[in-house]
């Protein structure tokens, strides 16, 4: 990805922590970045492509998280530094939570929501792959569905978020990490 790209993004989600999703507009970026409207063109070739990007960025900084949890260790150890590290980044990088909330929620555009779907279906693919794993080793119930498992675990995560949102960042995200966790993983280990 070109420099100038990346300063796009950058400048795209400083806009979208700022003024929200609805003020991201090729035009404004422009603005922001003191060049043409039709120079944006020459790196995206509209808002779609944009947030599309924005979210290829977002899944990358979301594997790259979860990639340091070491898959070798007991689901606590595991899902602790997998979870609790996820929810520093969400809170540390906020427009990862409101591109990912606003417009997972909203978004008529299909090309943005299966963007989003595929990030999402990473995400429980991951978890539901570690459950499976320590399922066969012996450490997680045999009656765990691993994919109902990774949707409640991401469904927290989300939950977390949410409520990180909706307080203006009063309540941090990380400040039930492990109350959520230990809940979860009663419902999971043997």
């Amino acid at each position: 990805m070109s420099k100038r790209r990346e300063e796009i993004l950058d400048q795209a989600m400083e806009l979208m922590i700022d003024e929200g999703i609805k003020s991201l507009t090729m035009k404004k970026i422009a603005e922001e970045m003191m060049f043409t409207e039709p120079a944006m063109y020459r790196h995206f070739k509209d808002k779609q492509d944009l947030v599309v990007a924005l979210i290829g960025r977002i899944r990358t900084g979301y594997e790259e998280v979860v990639s340091k949890a070491d898959k070798t260790r007991d689901p606590r150890e595991y899902f602790h530094a997998m979870v609790c590290s996820l929810l520093d980044y969400l809170e540390e990088v906020k427009g990862v939570t409101i591109l990912f909330l606003s417009e997972s929620t909203f978004s008529r555009d299909d090309v943005v929501r299966k963007a989003l779907l595929a990030f999402y279906s990473g995400m429980i693919w991951h978890v539901a792959e570690y459950l499976k794993e320590a399922r066969e080793r012996g450490l997680v119930r045999g009656d765990v569905d691993e994919e109902a498992g990774a949707v409640i675990l991401v469904g927290m995560i989300q939950s977390l978020t949410i409520r990180f949102l909706l307080s203006g960042g009063e309540l941090k995200i990380t400040d039930k990490c492990d109350n959520i966790l230990d809940i979860f993983l009663r419902g999971v280990l043997i």
